[in-house]
């Protein structure tokens, strides 16, 4: 999958058929999914064991054939156990920009008059999961054809999924009308996005739990119980649970010395990063470079 950044500005897919599908197991690079937003939806759909999602300030323990639908610029975060799930990331107003016929039906969505339930669990709805088979299905043969013979239906097919899968949330009413966020709450995840942003500009570097508490204009003790309440993890674990992740992605797509990444990822002992390293991926970065 393409670099997590807290906030995502990159464009997903292309300006004509803005949508990606990412299938993400333990091999991966970015295994873990740090907080983060993007202008995209996004489904998950959990393939094998269980992940953990925190959405919209709810935690989420989805099981193999669950699905999370994420909704645009929504905080979003997930831990996998043991688990190998998929990703479906579009952009709802760029895949119907000329389909006037189905914007009238998508308009309380976009609008957020509507909004469509996050957590899908097995059984929910027997259409949805028939859906997201089929349109994982397609993605997967997709992606194992070869490059240069693109399969041409593809566009059409996965915009007929995602057209059925938003008719079927609407006609079975797996959706609320939306309640106005108050003014704390959003306070409250605005607060959080911007100590995500500072971890994320300064994770190569000396971060200490005054620097992140200073940023919420909080005391360090507050500050420790108000992240744990969003994160379900204290402010320094996740700070290096990310620095983790970071050296992942670079583990697997630079030839770098092991002690560069450790510096570049913000610790100072190469022997402590290798600890914290296995606390979190089960093996050394060599093991992992080499698997």
């Amino acid at each position: 999958m393409n670099s997590f950044l807290f906030h995502e500005p990159r464009q997903h897919g292309t300006p004509d058929f803005p949508f990606e599908y990412y299938y993400v197991d333990k091999s991966h690079p970015r295994y873990n999914m740090p907080f983060h937003w993007h202008k995209e939806w996004e489904i998950i759909h959990v393939l094998e064991g269980t992940f953990t999602a925190h959405a919209d300030n709810t935690v989420y323990t989805a099981h193999p054939g669950d699905l999370l639908l994420i909704r645009d610029g929504m905080l979003h975060g997930g831990t996998p156990d043991d688990c190998i799930y998929e990703c479906f990331l579009f952009d709802l107003h760029g895949l119907y920009r000329n389909l006037d016929m189905v914007k009238k039906h998508l308009r309380p969505i976009y609008r957020q008059q509507t909004l469509p339930d996050i957590y899908y669990p097995v059984g929910k709805s027997v259409k949805i999961d028939h859906i997201i088979s089929e349109l994982s299905a397609i993605c997967r043969s997709v992606s194992a054809s070869d490059p240069a013979k693109p399969d041409l239906p593809l566009e059409l097919s996965v915009l007929g999924a995602i057209s059925l899968f938003f008719a079927t949330i609407l006609n079975e009413e797996l959706c609320t009308a939306n309640q106005i966020r108050t003014a704390e709450t959003t306070h409250k995840i605005d607060l959080i996005k911007s100590v995500f942003e500072f971890i994320e500009l300064h994770y190569a570097h000396s971060v200490t739990l005054n620097d992140l508490s200073a940023v919420a204009n909080m005391n360090p003790s507050y500050f420790c119980r108000f992240f744990r309440s969003i994160t379900h993890q204290s402010p320094m674990e996740y700070v290096n649970m990310y620095r983790i992740e970071k050296a992942a992605q670079m583990l697997h797509s630079t030839g770098l010395p092991v002690t560069n990444i450790c510096m570049e990822c913000g610790f100072n002992e190469c022997s402590n990063f290798i600890k914290v390293f296995k606390k979190y991926k089960g093996m050394t970065p060599k093991q992992y470079r080499d698997a």
